[in-house]
């Protein structure tokens, strides 16, 4: 028996150049039959299992603490070591193995040779400590990670029977909800869903924002009536099949949105309901990626690739190219290869969260934290059917909640919300806060809702490479298809359209529908050849075999394409409520969107469109203030100034200037800070002559009281009249400040007359007048790209000119 090791990995970062996908195949190459991981932590071993099992070589699990290296040899070693590493025990009673070898950290001895590591071994120098590793060759491992489970959260029993029992369900609804809750009962996925309603019910008990839905859940019926969803899929024609079917094999996703400044607090209050550690985040790391493995390579070997590699450097064009590259370029290649994939930080799964029936502690490791994190990745938990459920943080639910917009499923047909949105006013609006949302959105007019669920699911540069907005504007598509999709004028954009033609034209069930779905979006030959014939077999006796054929071929193009409807009916309802609002209450609307991102041009532009003149921020109104036609900023719009600032004046009532520099002195606050808010014009309501301001906020801040003034002025007489001379804040001045600390000279720009030079002479921009149209900003960049919007002169329009 060949044996490697003592083995390292990758997950102990830092310390290891040795990933576990390099480590099995080249000890297989080299003929090693059993391979002996050594480290302090439980991170690698589901894994290392994992892949032992795959390549049929023996692992050994080594368990290294203070006290020495100790041998697991079954499942519940393993669970022991785990509960010493949580210090939930401090005896181990286990094997101890003396061993001193050095360890394996290296798949090659090239990488060993560049780092000038000697004290470390590649993988084929463990060939030379056979007889040092010969104490392996009769210990046998029985690990079983397909037995190593934990008990799935259980809810407390729910009928979900009596759900159909409801008066006010239609016949439609109660056939509808027989139908999903026979296929539930068959899947056995009752208890997930029912996990994912008390998620939802805590966040509701708590005060805390849930979306509208998200993902092929929203097809989902019972999910609806559960609460968990809160879009009716019935009323949108969404297929229950997209989301779970008979032929699936895997727990569906149901996964949720919430308030991103409240995610936290739904965890905690979930730990007080489920307990503090059956509750826990899930580890992931990142990376290293191509770029940084190439920077690293050439640090290593002081010189650059040649030759040019596309990403990810193990990508088959790649390795094929590897025969013709010249020996140095084959030598860069060989390391970044190596190099690219290994951990470089640890970090967190931005969504996921593991909810358990037992203490996690007794089963995974995991770091202590507020909220727990479980120290195996996501990949590792699906070896062992762990389930996560995802809960991501939503910025766009925060604003909502910011708004105090009230979610409606009715009336979404305000006719002043869709003529305004389809001229292109999309700044602040969730999914098409872009320049490609902005463009689709003048092309598409979308007047109805229905139209804008469609905009947000081509809002993609895939369909607007493929030519199917073409076709849509166009109204190009075959008649049988506008027939059967009239909502998209018989343009496939959905998903949920391919399953409906291969059970309408192709003769499927709706589980084969689905089943041709993943097929074709996955490319997978063999199951899209069997699905082709029976589709045009089918299909031929309606519209004929050219025209099914065609459709075939236009289906497997498309589904790369293909969006999800579900997704984006419940997207689309976040879409209209804060377009709604925007054109209804700019002023509002603008401000608190200010508030989370900020000031930029396109908000200026947007504002005064709507009839909103954006105002310097101002003392008074540390958060900012709207009203109908007018907006203050924020204090903390200013460049250098936190909202802890804005929060110590929140109480603050000044009368006089007197005021505000005693409140300051008593406060202690910042001189630098005092300086901003001045040349910001938050305190032109006093006095805006602010240069004089910061003359003698220099004075009071230095300490300089009027008493000491008034002695000086009798010393020196008219020398020190003259000193103190009132100075006088010209425009240039007014433009400089607000530059800085704003970044636009917002007091000028509202001034005709003014920014005409100012803009032009401080942020290289210029008012220019053409055939009737105000070039309001008129931008020339270092690479001579001139960028501008253009208003007509009633500014009731806004088009982009590059």
């Amino acid at each position: 028996m060949k044996i490697l090791g003592p083995v390292v990995t990758s997950k102990s970062i830092g310390k290891s150049y040795l990933q576990l996908r390099d480590l099995f195949p080249i000890a297989k190459r080299y003929g090693f039959n059993c391979i002996v991981l050594s480290e302090p932590h439980p991170r690698s071993w589901v894994s290392f299992i994992a892949h032992a099992q795959k390549y049929r070589i023996k692992p050994i699990i080594l368990y290294e603490t203070v006290d020495g290296k100790y041998l697991l040899q079954t499942n519940n070693d393993i669970r022991s070591a785990i509960m010493h590493y949580n210090g939930l025990g401090n005896n181990l009673r286990l094997k101890k193995i003396e061993m001193d070898l050095p360890y394996v950290k290296y798949p090659t001895a090239v990488l060993k040779d560049i780092f000038k590591d000697e004290e470390s071994l590649c993988i084929k120098d463990g060939l030379k400590y056979q007889n040092e590793l010969s104490i392996f060759s009769n210990i046998e491992t029985y690990y079983n990670i397909g037995n190593y489970r934990f008990d799935e959260y259980k809810v407390a029993d729910y009928n979900l029977t009596d759900i159909i029992s409801q008066k006010d369900l239609t016949l439609e609804e109660k056939r509808r909800l027989s139908y999903e809750l026979e296929i539930i009962k068959k899947l056995g996925v009752k208890n997930y869903i029912l996990t994912v309603k008390k998620v939802v019910d805590t966040a509701k008990k708590n005060g805390i924002s849930v979306g509208p839905g998200r993902g092929s859940a929203v097809g989902s019926f019972l999910v609806y009536k559960l609460g968990i969803t809160k879009v009716n899929p019935i009323e949108y024609d969404l297929l229950f099949e997209r989301f779970l079917n008979e032929y699936r094999h895997e727990l569906p996703d149901i996964d949720l949105d919430i308030d991103a400044e409240k995610r936290v607090d739904l965890i905690k209050a979930l730990q007080k309901e489920v307990g503090e550690y059956k509750i826990s985040q899930i580890r992931t790391y990142s990376t290293m990626k191509i770029k940084s493995a190439l920077k690293k390579t050439e640090e290593l070997l002081g010189y650059n690739l040649e030759a040019k590699i596309n990403a990810p450097i193990r990508s088959k064009e790649n390795i094929d190219k590897f025969k013709s590259l010249s020996k140095k370029d084959k030598t860069f290649f060989y390391v970044a290869y190596y190099l690219e994939g290994i951990e470089v930080a640890e970090s967190v799964h931005a969504a996921g969260l593991i909810i358990s029936q037992n203490d996690l502690r007794t089963f995974s490791p995991i770091e202590k934290k507020e909220i727990p994190i479980i120290e195996w990745e996501m990949s590792d938990l699906k070896y062992l059917g762990v389930e996560k459920f995802d809960i991501l943080a939503l910025d766009t639910l925060t604003f909502l909640k910011k708004l105090q917009i009230e979610e409606k499923y009715r009336e979404l047909s305000d006719s002043k919300t869709f003529h305004y949105l389809s001229k292109g006013l999309t700044k602040g609006i969730f999914q098409l806060d872009s320049t490609l949302g902005q463009k689709l959105t003048q092309r598409i007019k979308p007047k109805d809702f229905e139209e804008l669920i469609l905009l947000l699911a081509i809002n993609r540069p895939g369909p607007l490479e493929s030519g199917m907005i073409d076709q849509y504007v166009n109204e190009d598509s075959p008649e049988y298809l506008k027939k059967i999709f009239p909502e998209t004028k018989g343009v496939l954009v959905y998903q949920e359209q391919i399953m409906k033609i291969a059970q309408i034209l192709g003769g499927f069930s709706p589980q084969e529908s689905d089943l041709l779905r993943k097929a074709v979006s996955k490319k997978e030959k063999d199951k899209i050849t069997t699905f082709k014939t029976k589709f045009i077999t089918n299909a031929s006796k309606k519209i004929g075999e050219k025209e099914a054929t065609l459709l075939f071929s236009q289906i497997e193009n498309f589904a790369q394409y293909a969006f999800n409807k579900s997704h984006a009916v419940a997207y689309a309802h976040i879409t209209y409520w804060l377009s709604e609002k925007k054109f209804k209450d700019p002023s509002h609307f603008f401000l608190e969107y200010v508030k989370i991102k900020g000031i930029d041009i396109d908000i200026i532009n947007e504002a005064s469109l709507l009839g909103i003149k954006i105002k310097l921020p101002d003392i008074r109104y540390p958060f900012g203030l709207a009203s109908k036609t007018d907006l203050i900023l924020p204090l903390y719009i200013i460049k250098g100034i936190g909202k802890n600032i804005s929060h110590i004046f929140e109480e603050a009532k000044f009368s006089s200037l007197e005021d505000f520099f005693n409140f300051i002195i008593n406060k202690n606050i910042n001189r630098n800070i005092v300086e901003l808010i001045i040349k910001s014009g938050a305190l032109d309501y006093f006095n805006n002559n602010r240069k004089n301001l910061l003359r003698e906020t220099t004075q009071r801040m230095k300490g300089k009281v009027q008493q000491l003034e008034d002695i000086k002025s009798t010393l020196f007489g008219e020398r020190e009249q003259k000193s103190t001379k009132k100075v006088e804040t010209t425009l240039q001045d007014y433009a400089q400040y607000e530059i800085e600390c704003i970044g636009f000279p917002l007091s000028l720009m509202s001034q005709k007359g003014l920014s005409n030079t100012l803009i032009d002479k401080y942020l290289n921009r210029q008012k220019v007048y053409l055939d009737g149209y105000v070039y309001r900003d008129f931008i020339v960049d270092n690479s001579a790209m001139i960028y501008s919007r253009v208003y007509n002169k009633n500014l009731k329009r806004l088009i982009k000119h590059i």
